[in-house]
């Protein structure tokens, strides 16, 4: 083992075995050299764990963490209990990273002193390669520019339309100092399995001093949930309305409800669309008088109504106005009619190669 670390890498680790050993490979070979890997096995029931131990064989910067399954959270954890250096980086098991990733992120958090380093990257989904770049013209952000550029952005983009995108919530992309991380505290919540990633970067940002923002594009992830192909996921109203309220709770804590109050209700109505579109999805088989039974109830949100009633949807795309007329009018059958055929068309282009 190093004497000096100077990044601890965390990768939770379960069921792996498709993409783990790039990943692993991706990291052992960084330019840095002075990192530490930690490979957190999530109670794996395929030979992840082999894999894991015969490249700690080889490598005494590895260490491994056999855990029973507690989620990717859980994991993530008992990786930053066991981290020793200096700053820790977060990486999926089925992405992969370039060589001078660490390094040049490393150089960048010391050089600026800063509590946290953002890089771009690279998303990959079957087949194709889009870069996501931070639109951030500034390197260094102080308080101020950390709230309105990255916090609010991450609650929700700045309006409803479809080409209006939040700034996601992705732990991977991120340096931290550990120091910073042991201050305040900061761990992944283990009882949400959903968008905790999200609710750490929040908590994390509201808290920083300073950010600094890396141009380079070093991480790849893989995203196999293109659109056209989600599938449905049960009781994602729900899940997506307490996650809401954590995030809300987080707000009002850091008194910062005032100046976010607009920012939150646009993801609200966004969580109350994405939970309509949820149920034209695939895999969803039960019947369409029950979807159709479920976006009435959707519409019937007693938040949602009174969100829309205070929006103007001045600039907005005549399909997006049509959307929230049928939202504020509860015509539940034009929504999942409008959603059937948007769906079946993204599959269409899809499965063209067109999308």
């Amino acid at each position: 083992m190093i004497k000096i670390v100077k990044v601890s890498v965390i990768v939770p680790v379960y069921n792996s075995r498709k993409y783990l050993k790039e990943c692993i490979e991706s990291i052992i070979n960084q330019d840095l050299e002075e990192i530490e890997l930690i490979l957190v096995n999530d109670g794996s029931t395929d030979n992840s764990l082999d894999i894991c131990q015969k490249y700690a064989m080889k490598d005494s910067r590895i260490k491994i963490i056999d855990k029973p399954n507690g989620g990717v959270s859980s994991a993530r954890n008992a990786g930053i209990l066991a981290a020793s250096g200096e700053y820790i980086g977060f990486v999926d098991s089925d992405d992969w990273i370039q060589s001078e990733m660490y390094s040049n992120m490393y150089k960048n958090i010391k050089e600026t002193g800063s509590d946290i380093c953002i890089c771009n990257y690279i998303e990959e989904s079957f087949g194709n390669s889009k870069p996501i770049t931070l639109n951030i013209k500034k390197r260094i952000l102080l308080k101020e520019d950390i709230i309105n550029e990255l916090v609010l952005n991450m609650i929700g983009p700045k309006d409803l339309n479809s080409n209006s995108e939040p700034i996601m919530g992705n732990i991977w992309r991120l340096l931290f100092k550990k120091d910073f991380i042991k201050e305040y505290n900061l761990n992944f919540p283990i009882n949400i399995h959903f968008m905790e990633d999200l609710l750490f970067c929040i908590k994390a940002f509201i808290k920083a001093k300073q950010i600094t923002i890396d141009n380079g594009y070093y991480y790849y992830y893989r995203n196999n949930s293109n659109s056209a192909s989600r599938s449905y996921i049960n009781d994602i109203y729900t899940i997506q309305k307490n996650i809401f309220d954590i995030i809300e709770n987080i707000i009002k804590g850091e008194n910062l409800f005032d100046i976010a109050a607009e920012r939150l209700n646009i993801r609200y109505v966004n969580l109350c669309i994405g939970s309509v579109i949820n149920e034209v999805c695939k895999n969803n088989n039960i019947k369409i008088k029950n979807k159709i039974s479920t976006i009435k109830n959707i519409c019937n949100d007693e938040k949602l109504n009174q969100i829309l009633r205070g929006i103007s949807t001045k600039g907005y795309t005549f399909r997006k106005k049509t959307v929230l007329f049928a939202l504020k009018y509860k015509f539940s059958i034009y929504l999942y009619a409008y959603y059937k055929l948007t769906y079946a068309f993204s599959r269409l282009l899809y499965i063209r190669g067109e999308k």
